[in-house]
């Protein structure tokens, strides 16, 4: 059988979330979804979160711990990179605290040699280069990002620029070859990351919103690799990401 059938709805799952975790009393607004221990180390010192959660959801090699955003009931978390752990998460979140809408920003690499380094891309739709979204959704090349309309509109009343495209969701940082990158330039994509498509994925199998966003760190789309600000963006901008997620997260 290959990955392309293993969307089964005709029988229930082995295990999910409700093996695992007893569902919270307490209903979460909206949760953040982040990969920088940065931005996480600096909201605590700075005292703008507050633990909420420390140990529910964890892995044999990680505890992800959710915190509350203070003067709110908006949740953030660090999850690790990639789709598969990440989409999970935002599936243990929507149960453990019955949330519904769920925003997530990160880097992503450049397709597209216009795009400057910082520049705001805001998806439109995901080139299903992972395997997790085939088992929430129907096989296709691509899943489409409903949630960007509100984004457009909320950055377009916060005078933050942006551009809106297609992006590649793969798993295999070290094998975008040149032609596949080629082909799915043809195809419109102008970044690339390794999560959008599995979260969007889980987001609409669990009939949930999602709303994701990213920053163009390096670039793709010239002879040599160029690192860009991959790793070297400041504390300050990586902080206004995680404001601008904060208004969508209260706007949505």
């Amino acid at each position: 059988m290959s990955i392309i059938h293993a969307y089964d709805i005709e029988s229930n799952p082995v295990i999910g979330p409700e093996n695992e975790l007893v569902k919270s009393e307490h209903s979460l607004d909206a949760c953040i979804i982040n990969f920088s221990y940065k931005i996480m180390n600096t909201l605590i010192a700075d005292h703008l979160i507050e633990p909420f959660d420390m140990d529910s959801i964890k892995t044999v090699s990680e505890l992800y711990p959710i915190y509350l955003i203070k003067g709110t009931n908006i949740a953030i978390i660090k999850s690790s990179i990639g789709a598969p752990m990440t989409a999970s998460i935002l599936h243990m979140l929507s149960h453990l605290y019955s949330c519904k809408k769920f925003i997530l920003f990160g880097s992503c690499g450049g397709l597209d040699k216009n795009l400057d380094p910082g520049r705001l891309v805001v998806p439109t739709a995901a080139y299903r280069d992972e395997g997790i979204s085939y088992h929430y959704v129907p096989a296709a090349d691509y899943i489409e990002i409903p949630g960007y309309k509100k984004i457009n509109h909320i950055l377009d009343g916060l005078n933050i620029a942006y551009t809106n495209g297609k992006t590649w969701t793969t798993d295999a940082f070290y094998r975008e070859t040149r032609n596949n990158l080629e082909k799915r330039k043809e195809e419109g994509c102008i970044v690339v990351e390794m999560e959008i498509s599995g979260c969007q994925a889980v987001a609409s199998f669990l009939d949930v919103e999602f709303y994701p966003f990213l920053y163009r760190a390096d670039n793709l789309d010239i002879s040599k690799w160029d690192k860009g600000i991959l790793s070297s963006i400041s504390i300050d901008d990586r902080l206004k990401h995680f404001f601008i997620a904060l208004e969508i997260a209260k706007n949505v």
